[in-house]
């Protein structure tokens, strides 16, 4: 029975789900993918820990801990967050260079940690980014300043809790003993 205790759950988000409670449109909601049983016994509200926007997928933590999502969402703790990216379009070490630098957009720094390329085709490139802290759609505002199109987002880790082999729309729970998140 998980009444009265803090829980951790990793879930593999599928693209198409939104990371809010309500939605004016109807769409298709990341906590309905925790199954109504298990949701019953979780004491509190279900938060989600950062956000995917709705065209993202991959590994989204859900808490009903306050503390434990404001630890880890905080960029004063530089929680790693690290992204698959499948970008329209050929990526070089010169645009490495300028996402490495930093782009000011709309009066704000946006920064990677690293950016690595993975591979690359005639039309498209898959690059690794890692992130420190997370703004509102942070590395798609990044590549539309520089011209291009990203066709496929995937958060495969955030801090120590990887993706691994969950599959879309899985769930496991985490242990926040593990992470020495219980005492915070």
């Amino acid at each position: 029975m998980l009444k009265d205790k803090t829980i951790l759950v990793a879930l593999n988000k599928p693209k198409g789900f939104i990371c809010t409670h309500k939605d004016q449109f109807n769409r298709k909601r990341a906590i309905d993918l925790i199954p109504k049983k298990t949701f019953q016994t979780i004491k509190g509200k279900i938060h989600s820990v950062g956000r995917l926007d709705y065209n993202s997928q991959g590994l989204l933590l859900l808490t009903n801990n306050t503390k434990i999502k404001h630890y880890l969402e905080s960029p004063s703790n530089k929680i790693i967050r690290i992204y698959k990216v499948k970008v329209q379009g050929i990526i070089d070490l010169q645009i490495i260079k300028k996402i490495e630098k930093g782009l000011i957009i709309n009066k704000l720094k946006y920064g990677v940690k690293s950016i690595k390329i993975i591979s690359t085709t005639r039309s498209y490139s898959w690059v690794l980014i890692k992130l420190d802290e997370g703004k509102n759609n942070h590395i798609r505002k990044i590549f539309k300043r520089l011209g291009f199109s990203v066709n496929k987002l995937i958060r495969i880790q955030y801090g120590p809790i990887k993706l691994s082999s969950l599959k879309s729309g899985d769930l496991k729970l985490i242990s926040p003993f593990k992470l020495n998140l219980i005492n915070l």
